[in-house]
């Protein structure tokens, strides 16, 4: 166990370094396409990423281009939550660097990733049963019936810290979907953050169920999962863009 816990923090240090780089004006901003996006594009996970480029406009912001695989484009319903260029200080700079092909690639080869979300979008939420920190003991027959949201992170993982506001939002929206969040760490250590903070979902933790069936490495990933127990969307990372695309993609559920 701790062999495993110990290789996924290595892959997690590994995806962090090519996912965390990017900031302007305290923001975090992606380039896709000649399209920018506060934290990554909505369906883009760093297996869609051949290689981060790092453009500067010679006044201290920087931006980090995502260079997609070939033959992945962004579609149009992910384009319509871009942040408009006018937004993003030193757009234009970023804009003729990335046309000009001028920007600096980083030293890594993309980053790790094994979760793979065409292999469960569509499917079953698999049978599963887990503790939460209170004690409490989860199943699938628990959860069917109602939407659920499963999210995935860790302590050492600013954007998961950073997105925990937001999501808790999403509880008051939509009080009728179960919210679990898993985590590796112990309760122990988990505390101080979900106290502070706080994270209101139910809590998973010491636990790798969910981490090894999924395959998880890059943190946050959020899961969602329709009334019937089916796998509708799946998100790596977090942002502006992937918040809102989220909570739209909830709303559906909710509503279905």
């Amino acid at each position: 166990m701790i062999r495993k816990i110990l290789s996924l923090f290595l892959i997690l240090v590994a995806v962090g370094a090519g996912l965390c780089s990017a900031q302007t004006a305290g923001k975090k901003y992606y380039l896709v396409g000649g399209l920018f996006f506060e934290g990554m594009p909505p369906g883009v996970g760093s297996d869609n990423v051949a290689a981060f480029i790092i453009h500067e406009d010679g006044a201290r912001h920087e931006v980090t281009e995502l260079r997609l695989r070939k033959g992945i484009v962004l579609s149009e319903e992910v384009r319509e939550y871009a942040t408009p260029a006018d937004e993003v200080p030193g757009a234009e700079a970023f804009l003729m660097s990335y046309r000009g092909g001028t920007g600096k690639k980083l030293p890594i080869g993309g980053a790790v990733q094994t979760l793979k979300k065409e292999e469960w979008i569509g499917k079953a939420f698999p049978e599963f049963k887990v503790k939460d920190i209170e004690g409490q003991e989860w199943s699938k027959a628990d959860v069917t019936g109602r939407p659920m949201v499963l999210n995935f992170w860790y302590t050492g993982c600013g954007p998961c810290i950073r997105e925990m506001p937001e999501l808790n939002k999403w509880i008051e929206v939509y009080p009728d979907v179960t919210y679990l969040a898993t985590t590796f760490d112990s309760a122990a250590q988990i505390k101080k953050i979900v106290e502070s903070r706080p994270f209101l979902f139910t809590q998973i933790a010491d636990d790798l169920f969910f981490f090894e069936t999924f395959h998880v490495s890059g943190m946050p990933v959020t899961i969602l999962v329709d009334k019937k127990g089916i796998i509708r969307h799946i998100e790596q990372g977090t942002g502006t863009a992937k918040l809102r695309y989220m909570q739209d993609k909830l709303q559906k559920l909710v509503s279905e």
